[in-house]
């Protein structure tokens, strides 16, 4: 039975580390990439049927209009500002390395409780 338990932990390890640790890197790699991401608030204005963002960031206004894909329902609306070019912004939090960070860790955390249990065997 422990040794069953330990051939699952084995498994489970190569396979939780081989894919965590891979999309940590990943999700470093994109946190590298896109750089820091602070909330500002934004001003929503509609002017002549064109939906627009206003917002104050590094000193200076800036204004961009809204695509299609970026719902916003308020008059103020609590949008992200990039650290690198604050006229660089976004409606919503970024998503893509939040997802490859929770899933990394997931995987990873998954492969250490196998590889733990892998050495059962060793200490009974």
């Amino acid at each position: 039975m422990i040794d069953t338990l330990a051939v699952v932990g084995e498994v489970l390890s190569w396979i939780g580390l081989g894919i965590g640790i891979p999309l940590l890197v990943i999700a470093g790699m994109i946190a590298l990439a896109e750089g820091r991401w602070e909330s500002v608030d934004m001003a929503v204005i509609d002017r002549g049927g064109v939906t627009s963002a206003r917002w104050f960031a590094g000193g200076e206004f800036h204004e961009r209009p809204l695509t299609s894909r970026e719902h916003v329902e308020d008059d103020w609306h609590r949008g992200f500002v990039s650290v690198r070019n604050s006229s660089h912004a976004r409606t919503h939090p970024p998503m893509l390395r939040r997802f490859f960070l929770t899933l990394g860790t997931v995987f990873t955390a998954i492969g250490a409780i196998g590889l733990i249990v892998s050495f059962i065997p060793v200490f009974v």
